[in-house]
This record gives C-alpha cells, sequence and structure tokens, in this order.
C-alpha cells in the first residue's frame, strides 16, 4: 500500500514537474539588423520560420524558442542576395527526446525592396505574410506553407508531406505540387494557377472566377466554393463522383456565359464538388 501511494506521488510531481517545464515562456534571441536586399535565400533542417514586413528599411533575424543558440545559423550577404542557412549539430539521444516547440526563425524584409523569396526546408513550418513580391520557390519535405495577404507575380510551391494554406493573397501565376498534402486557398485571386497533390483534399473557398485554374488529386476530394457566381466560365471535371450546382450552368456545353475562363477539376478516387 506505501509503495502504491508513494508511487501515485512520484508519477504527480513528475507530471506537475512537466507541466511547469512546458509552460516557462520562449525567449527571443535577436541575431542581427542588416541592409536590405532584393533576393532572400533560406536553407533550413528542423526551424520554423515566420517572415513578415520589416518595420523599416532594414533586415531583421531574431530566433524564439526555450533553447537557443546563435551558432544556430549562419548569415551572409553576396551578389545581391541575402543567405540564411540553419547549422547541423551532432544531436545525442537525449536531445532527440523533445517536450517544447521547436525554435522558430523570425525575418522582416523590408516590403518594397525585396523581390524573390527562396525557402528550403526538410520538417520545419513555413510562415510568410505581409509581402509583395515577384518570385516565391517554396521546398519542404514535411512541413507546413502557410502565406498570407502576399502579392505575388510567380509563386512555386512543392512538398512531399506537408499542408499548403493560402489566405486573402494576389498570386499571379501560382504552381503547387504535393504528395500527401491537403491544399487550402481561401480568398484568394490569380491569372494561372495549378495545383495537384496525390494523396491530399483541395479546398477552395470563397474563390474568384479567374482565366486558368486546374486543379488535380489522385485520391483526394476536390472542393471550389465562389465567392460569387461565375460569368464566363468553361467547366471541365473528371471524376467517379461530381457535384457542380452553380447557377446558369450549361450541362450540354459545360459553360457559363461563353466560356472565356476556364476551370478544370480531376480526381480519380475523390469526389469534386464545384459550387
Amino acid at each position: 500500500m506505501i509503495r502504491k501511494m508513494l508511487f501515485v506521488l512520484l508519477l504527480g510531481i513528475i507530471t506537475v514537474a512537466i507541466i511547469l517545464f512546458m509552460k516557462q515562456p520562449a525567449k527571443t534571441m535577436t541575431i542581427g539588423e542588416y541592409e536590405a536586399m532584393p533576393h532572400i535565400d533560406v536553407t533550413l533542417d528542423e526551424l520554423n520560420i515566420a517572415i513578415s514586413n520589416s518595420p523599416d528599411d532594414k533586415i531583421h533575424v531574431q530566433i524564439q524558442g526555450h533553447k537557443l543558440n546563435k551558432n544556430m545559423l549562419t548569415i551572409n550577404e553576396e551578389n545581391n542576395r541575402f543567405f540564411i542557412k540553419e547549422q547541423q549539430s551532432k544531436e545525442n539521444w537525449k536531445e532527440n527526446i523533445r517536450f517544447r516547440p521547436t525554435p522558430t526563425i523570425i525575418v522582416q524584409l523590408p516590403k518594397s525592396q525585396s523581390k524573390s523569396l527562396t525557402l528550403k526546408g526538410a520538417d520545419g513550418d513555413f510562415n510568410i505574410e505581409d509581402l509583395a513580391l515577384d518570385t516565391v520557390q517554396v521546398e519542404t519535405s514535411a512541413g507546413m506553407a502557410y502565406l498570407k495577404k502576399l502579392s505575388i507575380s510567380n509563386a512555386e510551391l512543392h512538398t512531399n508531406d506537408g499542408n499548403v494554406t493560402i489566405n486573402k493573397s494576389a498570386i499571379e501565376n501560382l504552381n503547387i505540387a504535393s504528395s500527401a498534402g491537403d491544399v487550402a486557398i481561401k480568398e484568394s485571386t490569380g491569372s494561372e494557377h495549378m495545383i495537384q497533390t496525390i494523396d491530399g483534399q483541395i479546398k477552395m473557398t470563397e474563390a474568384t472566377e479567374q482565366p486558368n485554374l486546374h486543379v488535380k488529386s489522385v485520391s483526394g476530394d476536390i472542393v471550389i466554393h465562389y465567392k460569387k457566381v461565375p460569368t464566363s466560365l468553361q467547366v471541365t471535371t473528371v471524376g467517379p463522383d461530381i457535384e457542380n450546382t452553380l447557377p446558369k450552368y450549361d450541362k450540354k456545353t459545360h459553360m457559363i456565359g461563353n466560356g472565356a475562363n476556364v476551370l478544370s477539376a480531376e480526381t480519380k478516387d475523390g469526389v469534386i464538388t464545384i459550387k
């Protein structure tokens, strides 16, 4: 009986200690302030990154987390390019056991002077917000990509096992390719969008009629919900289960109006819903 009581007491102490350990606030470490560069190149392994608009004409870099070290990153400037690279560290088995969130790099870029952004990562998440850029390239193995309030001419997003979320953004030319992640786009516009996923769902809400929209999923559902009823749209759908409830849609011609704009949706094993 005494042993059981001691065991329960010890378990309670350990639980409280873990909770207090987890609730300790994250720290923010300043890495530096740098001159603006038109091209930003970031290569990461495990760290997350949050990129947003700078309060001035400088590039600001910080790290936020619990266990921080300035040697986590190397920063270089060369030929109008600003490079951020995560430093690989040799970890023992104890360091691989983590109870706290992965640290996040916080980067602030001058909105009027940044032109291109290239992000390559393995397990970390990417958060990009409130910027105007010519080109964005994102490659990640198992991390998520979140884009909000962006104005981009050309964007390419590639992920193996991570979700892609785009919100309130204007992207003229967009190419998304995902192997096993979902794609969610809300209240965004563009001219030519190509969205493909092998094992994931594609969901577009509050969508706007645009010249060319092509979505394809091998084994996932596709949902396209327009904010306003399209006025001139040609619709091509391929799939085992299709539901199109758009007003004024002609099932014989597969068009609304004269079909000046194009929507193509295809899935092998999923459901297509257009409304």
